[in-house]
């Protein structure tokens, strides 16, 4: 049976991620931190009567130990930033510094999973400034491919019921690059117009400004919750599943010094290696813009970054 530890569990992020994993048959140790004891406890008070067969708690830092996976969802407050997620980079980088201290010495073994924001930044952050193995290290964006799918289905009407491949690779932000060449379904690839092209690329650019609009003191848990779950159902088997993430590139497709979205295959021991895909020329420049957009953010805070 498996262990999970969860670092911000007590948040919109943290407890939907609990929830979704809490019903995975293959978790049976639920470990949850965070510096809201009150909120906290209230959830674990109702996860264990969910749950009394799983063991689900109230951790500290030194209960990290024995964890296969530690999820990160910790961070500043949302503030509504209708424009970037990088507007959280240093309040971020100070939460995310004391974390990786504390898995440096309790868990250095564990495989990594950031889900705070900006999470390219941040996971590159952890590979430079701790002792993590990059292929350990795994930044979450599946949301980005789950609103690229919303999009399509919206913008083709589709009546299509079943799974659809909707890839999204780059910044897992304003620059990120939706891979309209490898969507497909179990049939074969689907074909679009240009005029479909931008109609999804608006919709997609214009979701993360509308949801902040509503001013609501949350973010998107509950998309989070379904993502997380299917990766971390990847990272709990020997068998080696196909998933996107944020990964550090260290030449793959032409690119190094940075963490960014690309597909890859995981399995228990994390990221086994980065898939190399015939990109477009488009979908091939819009990925390289957004990895020297990375790159520009990493060059104008080196001072955040050690090591650098």
């Amino acid at each position: 049976m498996k262990k999970v530890s969860i670092i911000g569990a007590a948040g919109t992020l943290g407890s939907s991620c609990a929830m979704s994993l809490a019903m995975n048959d293959m978790i049976h140790e639920l470990c949850l931190i965070d510096v809201n004891n009150s909120l906290l406890d209230n959830h674990v008070m109702d996860f264990e009567n969910a749950f009394p067969e799983k063991k689900i708690y109230r951790g500290t830092y030194e209960h990290l130990k024995e964890s296969e996976v530690i999820i990160i969802t910790a961070g500043v407050p949302n503030r509504n930033n209708e424009t970037s997620r990088n507007a959280y980079l240093i309040d971020n980088i100070k939460i995310i510094r004391e974390i990786g201290s504390q898995i440096e010495n309790y868990a250095p073994n564990a495989v990594i999973i950031t889900a705070s924001n900006p999470v390219d930044l941040l996971n590159y952050y952890l590979y430079k400034t701790f002792n993590f193995k990059k292929e350990r290290l795994i930044g979450y964006n599946l949301n980005d491919s789950f609103r690229f799918d919303w999009a399509i289905r919206k913008n083709l009407q589709l009546s299509y019921k079943g799974k659809i491949q909707t890839p999204v690779i780059g910044e897992h932000g304003e620059s990120q690059v939706p891979v309209f060449s490898q969507v497909k379904t179990k049939e074969g690839y689907i074909t679009f117009t240009e005029g479909q092209k931008k109609s999804i690329h608006d919709d997609i650019r214009t979701w993360f400004v509308q949801f902040n609009r509503l001013n609501v003191n949350r973010t998107t848990g509950w998309t989070t919750a379904v993502g997380m779950r299917r990766l971390i159902e990847g990272l709990l088997t020997n068998r080696t599943t196909n998933l996107l993430c944020s990964a550090v590139l260290e030449g793959e497709y032409g690119i190094e010094g940075l963490s960014i979205g690309v597909p890859v295959k995981i399995n228990k021991d994390g990221i086994k290696s980065i898939v190399s895909w015939n990109l477009t020329e488009t979908e091939r420049q819009g990925f390289n813009q957004s990895a020297v957009k990375i790159l520009n953010i990493i060059k104008e805070n080196k001072d955040l970054f050690s090591n650098l």
